[in-house]
């Protein structure tokens, strides 16, 4: 593992992990807008937005990097979790952290790990596919 590898599988992961908890996020408020019923529960909604964003974001670091899945997918994780914890003191800072707020954190990095991990052997897959099919032509 190599800083370049680290670096590019960290912007690319955590690109995607942003960029996918924005849809996530304008998905919740579009459906909580345009429902006759009131009544969501956010909390659960968006943890499984943010655990669903994470997973995809180590997913693509983890094919962008060469090895080391789950560490490059709980890199991805850790820069979203840093990037959750610094909105949430601005927004709100006089919420604590709670019993609620570590169940969150170690499955958001518990997702990272195994999105890398499953990255990283798609990619070997696919390469392996694609050198099957060259030898049998």
């Amino acid at each position: 593992m190599n800083l370049r590898s680290f670096l590019e599988a960290l912007t690319v992961g955590g690109r995607t992990a942003l960029t996918s908890s924005a849809v996530g996020l304008m998905g919740i408020l579009g459906y909580s807008v345009l429902t006759e019923e009131k009544v969501i529960y956010l909390p659960m909604a968006l943890m499984t937005v943010a655990i669903l964003s994470v997973l995809l974001g180590s997913f693509r670091g983890g094919m962008a990097a060469g090895a080391a899945g789950w560490l490059h997918g709980g890199a991805v994780a850790a820069f979203y979790l840093l990037f959750v914890i610094l909105v949430r003191m601005t927004l709100f800072p006089d919420v604590d952290f709670n019993m609620a707020s570590l169940a969150f954190t170690f499955s958001v990095l518990l997702a990272g790990c195994a999105g890398g991990v499953i990255g990283i052997n798609l990619k070997f897959m696919r390469r392996q596919r694609i050198r099957r099919y060259l030898r049998k032509s």
